[in-house]
């Protein structure tokens, strides 16, 4: 569908690729942000373009009667949020909820579970900015960070022991990961003991790799 997008807008798919029109469309679906944002914050030229792709896009699923991946997310959110018989509904269906991963979300999602939570505020939510591996994807680290913020109300549990590692393998992560500059502070421990030194091995390839570490 972008590809074709492209083509009627007479554009070079060359200079103006689908694949990454469709991730900088997805970016902004994410963000909650629609083609008329979009075009009004364009700063450059691919930018600009990706603005006219973005509008006709949208246009031809709509057309279609059709939704893409971030729509799911993108739609409801503006369902819930047009509609308060709707968002009553589902606030009354879903009364506690847990989400897992949460340094792995995106602010459309932040903004889904914020709206279901807002009248019961039975909330539980489990993640690691330390873990947070999925920007590429639309991740948004504030969503843990600033989640005290939005939820003053909140306990934070910390979950620092670990029971799968020696304190020598922690150590080296807790100084690995102390240098993350977005994070909420915490130091890793167990009492497995303070086990071998760490070995760092630089292997030849992947097989090497692997005969190393079995």
């Amino acid at each position: 569908m972008l590809a074709r997008c492209i083509d009627e807008l007479g554009m070079d798919p060359k200079r103006i690729a689908p694949r990454a029109a469709a991730a900088m469309i997805s970016r902004a679906k994410n963000e909650l942000i629609d083609f008329e944002t979009y075009a009004g914050q364009a700063e450059d030229w691919f930018a600009q373009q990706v603005a006219e792709v973005y509008r006709l896009y949208q246009d031809r699923l709509q057309r279609a009667s059709a939704l893409d991946f971030d729509d799911l997310l993108t739609k409801t959110v503006e369902l819930l949020q047009l509609f308060d018989d709707v968002l009553e509904r589902y606030q009354g269906q879903f009364r506690h909820i847990l989400v897992d991963e949460w340094q792995d979300t995106n602010h459309a999602q932040y903004a889904l579970v914020q709206m279901l939570a807002s009248e019961h505020r039975n909330l539980a939510v489990v993640g690691d900015a330390d873990q947070s591996i999925y920007r590429f994807r639309g991740a948004d680290i504030r969503n843990i960070l600033d989640f005290e913020r939005d939820f003053p109300d909140a306990t934070r549990i910390t979950l620092d022991r670990n029971y799968r590692s020696t304190q020598t393998i922690l150590d080296a992560a807790n100084a690995v990961i102390a240098n993350n500059t977005q994070r909420l502070d915490k130091n890793l421990w167990t009492d497995l003991g303070q086990g071998a030194p760490v070995v760092r091995y630089t292997a030849e390839n992947a097989h090497d790799e692997a005969a190393f570490v079995a």
